[in-house]
């Protein structure tokens, strides 16, 4: 369970996985109202602007993004729908609009069911386009085409039951000695059946057609018997109903719940959670109390309230802080907004910071492919993770490029702001620099939840005093820039625990 009463840190830390972190004022707001509150309150709230209306303002999907991040009051919603972005994978970069309306897809449903959520996800332009099956057409002996097997196979392996049959601990389950596959390419085959005969509308403009679901176009649909996963569809069964039985059964499916609970898990606290916190998270998806299945809300919210979360961390327990939830964090702390100008600024300067060089070295919503940014099985080679056996998922974009990169462009974005950005608490953190100890333990609080090294804090209270100007604003400027970019590059800020 989350503490009670929380201390700062406690708060922080809470922050830091259920939202885009701690913006001014939020650390304390939290201790007063209590975590159950505060989740009570989230659930409550719906995105004042959707993504196609803020594309439609700012004319950018990616400031789009970012604006939603540093600036929705709907913390909880976009942190969810940015995790599940990184499960239902679509990267459809030029493509705004329809990756805009996917993105809306996933905050609309980041608290509803699971069952819901991969129809919504199965009929939209944006994952018909980036897995091929919008315009997938039945069998045609003649020139030997056949269906499509893309969505079949990923829908499978990525985004409902995995590679492999699981206990309700997210554990393998084993026969003779050997992992049991959960499906085979006579699955896959007939599955990719179901899946013909979707289309975006032809009935109304395409700028149009590209952002709402796609159609059920009979004439394409395949008309024979679909074998998958021991459900037999009968021939000639229309493609509505057809869709309806294969979605019913790959959402009722034993391995979904531990399979995309753990993997929630890993995207909101720790990288390798416990057989028995996963199987407690898997509990609420297969019954939220209420008797629904696949409750996303309540999965959360047992995620984020599991004694494991909150348990004094073991060796095993935490993660690597993935470079966009870096700078969110940061960005928030310092409490990024728009400059106050007339004509009021209505667009965040803040764009694509996919370069691993001089930027973040990653873009939400440009994964390299279908697999994410990085797997949640990833292990770094040659690592003490590897050597106890553990997963990293994170680092496998932890290059030699990236760990600098991020940092460089950190120190861009703090010292150099764009104009039309303005940081409410960086006036106020530059004062503390007078008595440095004190804007590092602030910072620590807010930023490490607590935990930095004393001999850390020793050097960066060194560092900001050895920092001198005959003028004072510049060197409160110059103490307060040094001293959060030490913590930023900290172990204990890259490795949430």
């Amino acid at each position: 369970m989350v503490p009670t009463p929380l201390t700062a840190e406690h708060a922080a830390r809470f922050l830091q996985r259920s939202t885009f972190g701690a913006a001014p004022g939020e650390i304390e707001a939290l201790r007063s109202t209590g975590a159950t509150a505060w989740l009570a309150d989230q659930f409550a709230r719906v995105p004042s602007e959707s993504n196609l209306a803020r594309l439609a303002r700012t004319g950018s999907f990616s400031s789009t993004i970012w604006e939603g991040y540093l600036a929705g009051s709907d913390q909880l919603r976009k942190r969810v729908s940015y995790a599940l972005s990184q499960i239902f994978v679509v990267s459809m970069s030029g493509q705004s609009d329809i990756t805009a309306a996917y993105a809306d897809i996933l905050e609309t449903h980041a608290f509803g069911t699971y069952r819901a959520l991969i129809e919504h996800i199965t009929r939209s332009p944006a994952m018909g386009s980036y897995l091929t099956y919008s315009g997938n057409q039945k069998a045609n002996p003649r020139t030997g085409r056949v269906p499509d097997e893309n969505y079949a196979r990923e829908i499978m392996q990525l985004f409902s039951i995995g590679l492999v049959q699981l206990n309700q601990d997210g554990t393998p389950t084993m026969s003779g000695g050997q992992q049991i596959a959960t499906y085979g390419q006579d699955d896959i085959a007939g599955l990719a059946r179901v899946f013909t005969g979707w289309r975006r509308r032809t009935d109304i403009p395409d700028d149009q057609a590209r952002v709402v679901p796609m159609e059920a176009y009979a004439p394409w649909h395949a008309p024979e018997e679909k074998r998958f996963l021991g459900v037999t569809i009968p021939a000639g069964t229309d493609i509505e109903t057809s869709l309806r039985i294969a979605l019913d059964t790959l959402a009722g499916h034993p391995n979904v719940g531990p399979f995309i609970g753990r993997q929630l898990i890993q995207r909101l606290v720790t990288s390798n959670p416990s057989p028995a916190y996963v199987a407690r998270v898997a509990a609420v998806f297969a019954d939220d109390g209420d008797g629904q299945r696949g409750n996303i809300g309540k999965v959360v919210e047992a995620i984020l309230t599991d004694d494991e979360a909150w348990a004094t961390p073991g060796p095993s327990f935490g993660k690597l802080r993935e470079p966009a939830l870096r700078f969110t964090v940061t960005a928030r702390a310092l409490g990024t907004g728009l400059a106050v100008k007339d004509p009021p600024v209505t667009t965040w300067p803040i764009s694509l910071l996919e370069d691993p060089a001089t930027e973040l070295g990653q873009q939400p919503w440009l994964a390299p492919s279908v697999f994410n940014f990085y797997r949640p099985g990833y292990v770094p080679a040659g690592t003490a993770v590897a050597a106890a056996g553990l997963v990293g998922p994170e680092f496998q974009i932890a290059t030699d490029s990236s760990v600098i990169g991020w940092l460089n462009w950190m120190y861009r974005f703090i010292r150099y702001r764009n104009s039309n950005l303005a940081f409410s608490e960086f006036d106020r953190w530059k004062t503390l620099t007078d008595t440095p100890t004190a804007l590092t333990a602030e910072l620590n609080a807010v930023l490490c939840t607590g935990r930095l090294a004393p001999d850390a804090a020793a050097l960066i209270d060194e560092t900001m005093t050895s920092i001198t100007n005959r003028n004072v604003d510049t060197q409160r400027r110059d103490r307060a820039v040094a001293a959060i970019l030490m913590v930023i590059a900290s172990t204990e800020f890259l490795i949430e625990r």
